[in-house]
């Protein structure tokens, strides 16, 4: 059972969940290519083995990350954990959510991934990064603060 769920408060429902975007494994590939090149241009097998291990231990990291992150929606609060050794969660409820904000680079925009950043009462600012279809994400935040205001 996954942290989110565990973590649910009575009468709240998941409107809206996801896990990092697959660029996470953008490194492993990096260590992948370089392997293949130290391979093709005979820079030695002792070198094309150690960046296959990089690569080996980069996987192993990303898929640690990817499988140990996730964020979600609820009716009443906005979920984020990361993390398995070293975990580190946010919760905020969505009536102490003052802004949605998201930063994109070109290649974020180009694969649709980005960081969304929550604005909390009191100025507090927590980024939510590698959020896969982060404009989807913000809409289901507002949406669920419009709901929230109006009750």
């Amino acid at each position: 059972m996954s942290y989110i769920k565990k973590t649910l408060l009575p009468e709240e429902t998941i409107s809206y969940y996801t896990k990092p975007h697959y660029i996470i494994f953008s490194q492993v590939l990096l260590w992948i290519i370089l392997a293949v090149f130290s391979f093709k241009f005979n820079y030695g097998t002792m070198l094309t083995g150690l960046l296959l291990l990089m690569s080996l231990f980069s996987f192993i990291g990303s898929l640690v990350g990817f499988y140990c992150s996730e964020y979600a929606i609820t009716n009443k609060r906005i979920i984020m954990k990361v993390g398995f050794i070293r975990r580190k969660s946010l919760e905020i409820f969505l009536d102490r959510v003052e802004g949605v904000y998201i930063e994109q680079s070109v290649l974020g925009r180009i694969l649709n991934f980005g960081t969304v950043i929550i604005a909390g009462v009191g100025g507090t600012k927590n980024p939510f990064f590698f959020i896969p279809d982060p404009l989807k994400f913000r809409s289901n935040v507002q949406q669920l603060m419009g709901k929230s205001a109006g009750k």
